[in-house]
Parts: structure tokens; C-alpha cells; sequence
């Protein structure tokens, strides 16, 4: 319908789509992945595709914020029970007499650009679907239609967010993040009052989007060297110490990431205060990330940032020389190697060492060295 190529693949099976997805693993060649919770089967394909089989069902929550508690039910209240009208479409697959099962307008919204919740205790029952109406809004450059706004701003008012575990709030950052137009999707989520949700130390003014916007253009630049946390802290923004254990404590973000965010207040106040004199490798020494720095980046203030970002071009950059090239220098094999060309690794970042001098650099220190 949106001229789009197809990226996933769900069959629902009125019975029992656990038994029918090991079946058709079979001549599939692939292998499934069972979860007898919610009777699906994820089948992964040689190619690296994957179809997901689940069987239709009715979903009932206990509590605001929960996972739901299944039972069998058929396609219609199956598709009855999604969080859009937009998500709620089935093609019923007849040999010769395929139909397009769509009970609840689901096409009329795709013709009319519209993101619409099915009911309205939807975002009660699960507020994360707020969220994906962000992400699904922001993806296609549909609107979030009027009651769904008011009946997000009730769930927001009445507390539903509070209930969200922090995990599911740190999956949906993490997918949010995930896709382009950041600093679009954080105003959507904004103008619904979700930040409200995660923690009230995120800023919904015009300097936040903006940092959002940078950071954006500085991971597009280097592709691969950032990942989602970036756009964290580029939100987070100057956060006090006590700021930052709080969020770290609502996304229950763990290892390396909590690290990260725990010392960020640090860390930005040092990278602004050594931005005009910090090089690639004492950046390195000092152990910052390439999120930390691109987001201090990001947050510099009329392209002050660039001077970080040029850490990032650094650190992108490696040797053209290699072990055997010292040796064949007249360099003897051993430790005095390794640390030559770390040391030349260290020059061509900060710039004190041209391509064409690598080798003549790493042999006078592997020379000094061993004098």
C-alpha cells in the first residue's frame, strides 16, 4: 500500500501456530525459535531473513504497564486487539482467493496519513504503544490522529507511564534511536508529554532538538562509530551527577552503558574545558567513548563542537604500515614493535606524522627504544 519493499514477514494461524511454524520449518530449511508464552514461532531463513507464525489470540492486562495474558481467540478479535488501525490488516491466503481483511479502516488511515490507536484504554494497557506511535508517525510522516492524542495525554495524566518497566522504556529509546530524524521524533514524543514518562530532567526546548539535530549530522559523518547512547546524552544534555544516577536507575541501563551515563557529567565538563587543546590519543587515554564525545560535539555552541569532532576523524584513522614493514626495515621481531607502531599510531591521530613518514617514525622508535 506504501509502495514500499517488504522487510518482515508475519503469518497468524487460527489454531495452533506453534505446531504449524515447526511444520513449515521444514521444507523452509530453517529453524525455529519457539515461545510457548504467546504461541509464536520465529523461523530464521538460510539468508538471514526471518517469518514470524503466531497463532491468533485475545490479550487481557492485569495491571497498567504489564505483559498481557493470552488466550486463543479468532483473527478478529486477534486484529482487534493491535495497538493501530494501520497494524491491523490480515491478507487471508486462499490459493486463487487472496482478500485483504481489514475490519477496523486500517487502509483508509494509511490513504490519509493518520497513526490511530483502535480503542481508548489502548495506551492504558500499554503505554509503550505511545512510543511506537512516535516511531510509526515519524518512519512514514503520518500524523498521530486527535483522539489518540487525547487519549495519550489522559494515560500521561493519570500515571500509565510510571508503571513502564525500564526496560521496555530503554527498548523503545533504543528503536526510537534506531531510525532517522531524532530530533523529529523526540518534538513528536514531546508534544505528546511522554518525556514525562522516562524522567523530567529531559528538556523539550528548542536547544535540545538542536543538539538532536547535530548529533544526527556528526553520526552521519561517521558512520558506526556512535550508537543510540549518543543521542542520549545529547538529550540529557549538562546533567548534574545526581541527574544522571536517576535516568540511569529509570532505563535500568547496565555495564558499559551505565557507565557512560554516570560519568557524563564529567566527562562533557571536561571535554568543554580541554576542547581547545585535548589530541585524539590523550581523548583515548582518558578513555572517552565516541558517543561522549560526538554528543559534547553536539552540544558546543555556534560549531565550537567542530574542534571535538575532529577527534572523531582521528580516531577513524589507522596505520598503512604493519609489522612485517619494520622487520623488513631492519627492525628485530619482538615486543619493541608493537609499542613502535602504537606510538605511530599515536602521532598520525594528533597530527605530528604525515602517511608518507609512517615508517620512517616507527622505525626511530623502535630505534630509540632499544638505545
Amino acid at each position: 500500500m506504501l509502495g514500499q519493499p517488504v522487510r518482515d514477514l508475519d503469518l497468524a494461524v487460527e489454531g495452533d501456530g506453534v505446531a504449524f511454524g515447526r511444520a513449515l520449518a521444514r521444507p523452509l530449511g530453517a529453524r525455529p525459535r519457539v515461545h510457548e508464552r504467546f504461541g509464536t514461532v520465529a523461523l530464521e531463513l538460510g539468508d538471514g531473513s526471518r517469518v514470524d507464525v503466531a497463532s491468533t489470540r485475545a490479550e487481557t492486562y492485569e495491571s497498567r504497564g504489564a505483559l498481557p495474558r493470552v488466550t486463543p481467540a479468532p483473527l478478529a478479535r486477534d486484529l482487534a486487539r493491535r495497538d493501530f488501525t494501520i497494524n491491523a490488516m490480515a491478507i487471508r491466503l486462499v490459493p486463487g482467493r487472496p482478500a485483504l481483511l481489514d475490519p477496523l479502516g486500517g487502509a483508509r488511515d494509511i490513504e490519509k496519513k493518520l497513526v490511530r490507536m483502535l480503542h481508548r484504554g489502548s495506551p492504558v494497557d500499554d503505554p509503550t504503544r505511545a512510543f511506537r506511535a512516535v516511531r510509526y508517525a515519524n518512519r512514514l510522516g503520518f500524523r498521530i490522529e486527535a483522539r489518540t492524542r487525547g487519549w495519550i495525554d489522559r494515560a500521561v495524566r493519570t500515571g500509565a507511564f510510571e508503571a513502564v518497566s525500564g526496560d521496555r522504556l530503554r527498548r523503545e529509546l533504543r528503536l526510537l534511536f534506531a531510525e532517522e530524524n531524532r530530533a523529529r521524533a523526540v518534538a513528536l514524543l514531546c508534544s505528546l508529554g511522554l518525556e514525562r514518562g522516562i524522567d523530567p530532567v529531559l528538556s523539550c526546548g528548542p536547544g535540545a532538538l538542536r543538539s538532536l539535530r547535530r548529533a544526527e549530522k556528526i553520526a552521519a559523518r561517521h558512520p558506526g562509530m556512535t550508537g543510540w547512547l549518543l543521542y542520549l546524552l545529547a538529550w540529557a544534555g549538562r546533567l548534574k551527577p545526581a541527574q544522571a544516577e536517576a535516568l540511569a536507575r529509570r532505563l535500568l541501563l547496565a555495564g558499559e552503558e551505565r557507565k557512560r551515563l554516570l560519568g557524563w557529567p564529567a566527562a562533557l565538563a571536561q571535554l568543554r574545558r580541554e576542547e581547545t587543546r585535548i589530541t585524539p590519543s590523550r581523548a583515548l587515554a582518558s578513555g572517552f567513548s565516541a558517543d561522549e564525545v560526538a554528543a559534547a560535539a553536539a552540544l558546543g555552541i555556534r560549531g565550537e563542537g567542530r574542534r571535538l569532532e575532529n577527534i572523531l576523524d582521528a580516531l577513524e584513522t589507522r596505520l598503512s604500515i604493519r609489522g612485517r614493514d619494520l622487520i623488513a626495515a631492519g627492525v628485530p621481531a619482538g615486543p619493541r614493535i608493537g609499542r613502535a607502531l602504537e606510538a605511530t599510531l599515536r602521532a598520525l591521530r594528533d597530527g605530528r606524522v604525515s602517511r608518507q613518514g609512517e615508517l620512517a617514525f616507527a622505525v626511530r622508535a623502535a630505534l630509540r627504544e632499544a638505545s
